[in-house]
């Protein structure tokens, strides 16, 4: 397996798990929290430009700004 591959599926494990937390968070305070944390551990990415949350398994904002580097491919 290369390693390209195996970020990939890291990727792919770390926005499923906060595709799920997120799934089952009921009020705001808590969705803040999960996405506070999730950005913390580098399961979700935030565009510095723009200030958008995304999935690691985005590439690109909206905006533009591509998906920072150092982050699981």
């Amino acid at each position: 397996m290369s390693a390209d591959t195996i970020e990939q599926d890291e990727a792919e494990a770390r926005t499923a798990a906060v595709v799920a937390l997120l799934a089952e968070c009921f009020t705001a305070i808590e969705r803040n929290a999960v996405t506070r944390v999730s950005l913390r551990a580098a399961y979700l990415w935030r565009c510095h430009p723009c200030k958008e949350d995304h999935y690691l398994t985005t590439e690109a904002c909206g905006c533009g700004a591509q998906r920072p580097s150092q982050l699981p491919a």
